[in-house]
């Protein structure tokens, strides 16, 4: 053997042509939908503004572009490639409100080239596509919204009752339909290359913010409609937006290890908390694990730490691929992870880590052609239980983890939790306190 192979960082795997064949299909349709759909539709939008197209398309752009950098100034000019969109579906849908339809596809074409050119780095294909997801929603908002107004373009039309209502909905329509679309190109591609995106869609606060973004939108359109220059009024609006924006990656940052994807220590421990209290409540079985790679300083030796921390991204995605929805697991510190089983009893929880072991040895890792194994100590808490601490329920995992290790490593140990208070508590919590 003539040595290691040269090391390289694992690259998100983001060219288009690498993108199996049902992304490039879907992406192409939403694009061709974007393009198509705006000029198809014309007569289902809007028709006669109320104001000049003109000065309302430059409002928009102008409005877009102030909104980027007001974002810019918020972010300190970091360049990001992982971040939500600045509320740029904000002006979409003031555009599908204001404008004939047509109009749609310059305002997203030039507000979403301008936020790339301003330092958003993500993969170009899937920008374009982001992009005419927020077109096709923008059409079937405007549709909407025509259903309620009918020839009048005038959100403020009598005392504003029926152009809130077309708001509303058309802003539910855009929401709805977004998600749709958003979790297709969540799920149709590999798991590996939608970390963020699939995180994304599965917290709360996205919705709530997005939902917070279209209705500013929808109120910035019934203000031009009204008086524009009361739009001013609306600029310390468009400056909260923006924090609320930008709020969720930076909690995510306190959440989530930047190298795996995975909970931080603190935050899983937290959830885990939370857990164990709802299967003592329930009268549920629940387990913990632990796992740690073998032999992981000697791969870092080997391969070095670029490839090491590829390596752990890699197993980290194999750990989640063998895990239910509702299975928490998070990086203990270095090569170490924790995983949280709600309703798992001890066969069950034996069978999870048995998979867990196995993806692992199978798992292909960027930067090198060797493989890992991985020895797991597992933990059930059985049903019926008195409530146990975590630090308690940690330490027997631990010590199963141990086990595993002394006995030849690549296996999986046991245990039940017996009530009894482990004596290697304070020696564990000494040991990991001040894992990030």
């Amino acid at each position: 053997m003539s040595g290691p192979p040269s090391i390289q960082a694992a690259p998100e795997p983001s060219t288009f042509a690498e993108r199996p064949g049902v992304v490039q299909v879907y992406s192409a349709l939403a694009v061709a939908a974007a393009l198509v759909l705006p000029v198809l539709l014309r007569h289902a939008g809007i028709s006669d503004p109320r104001n000049s197209t003109v000065s309302t398309l430059a409002a928009l752009l102008i409005g877009s572009a102030l909104n980027v950098e007001l974002g810019r100034l918020v972010e300190g000019g970091l360049t990001c490639s992982h971040r939500p969109h600045k509320a740029l579906s904000a002006w979409s849908f003031c555009a599908a409100l204001l404008l004939p339809l047509p109009y749609l596809v310059p305002v997203v074409a030039v507000s979403y080239a301008h936020t790339r050119w301003r330092g958003v780095r993500v993969a170009l294909w899937k920008w374009v596509g982001s992009a005419a997801i927020v077109a096709v929603c923008g059409v079937a908002a405007a549709a909407t919204a025509h259903a309620f107004l009918g020839v009048h373009s005038n959100l403020m039309l009598g005392d504003g009752r029926v152009g809130l209502a077309a708001v509303v909905a058309a802003a539910l329509v855009f929401l709805l339909l977004e998600v749709v679309l958003l979790h297709g190109s969540a799920y149709l591609n590999s798991a590996d290359d939608e970390q963020w995106l699939r995180r994304t869609l599965r917290s709360r606060s996205f919705y709530l913010t997005e939902a917070s973004v279209l209705l500013v939108g929808g109120l910035s359109a019934a203000v031009w409609d009204a008086g524009r220059w009361f739009l001013v009024l609306l600029l310390p609006a468009f400056a909260l937006t923006q924090r609320a924006v930008l709020t969720e990656p930076l909690r995510e940052r306190v959440l989530v290890d930047d190298k795996t994807g995975l909970l931080r220590f603190e935050s899983w421990r937290d959830q885990a908390v939370a857990g164990l209290h709802r299967s003592a409540e329930r009268s549920t079985a629940c387990s913990v694990a632990f796992a740690d790679l073998d032999h992981f300083k000697t791969y870092n030796d080997t391969y070095g730490h670029i490839a090491g921390d590829a390596a752990l991204a890699a197993v980290a995605t194999a750990l989640r691929s063998e895990l239910r929805t509702d299975d928490l697991v998070g990086r203990f510190g270095g090569e170490e992870f924790c995983m949280f089983l709600p309703e798992a009893p001890a066969h069950q929880a034996e069978m999870v880590a048995e998979r867990l072991r196995r993806a692992v040895a199978e798992c292909p890792l960027p930067g090198s052609r060797a493989h890992v194994s991985v020895s797991i100590g597992v933990v059930t808490v059985p049903a019926g239980a008195v409530e146990p601490l975590l630090a308690d329920v940690l330490t027997v995992a631990d010590q199963a983890l141990f086990d595993a290790k002394r006995t030849g490593r690549d296996r999986v140990f046991s245990a039940v939790y017996d009530g009894q208070e482990p004596e290697r508590v304070r020696e564990i919590l000494a040991r990991h306190t001040e894992v990030a």
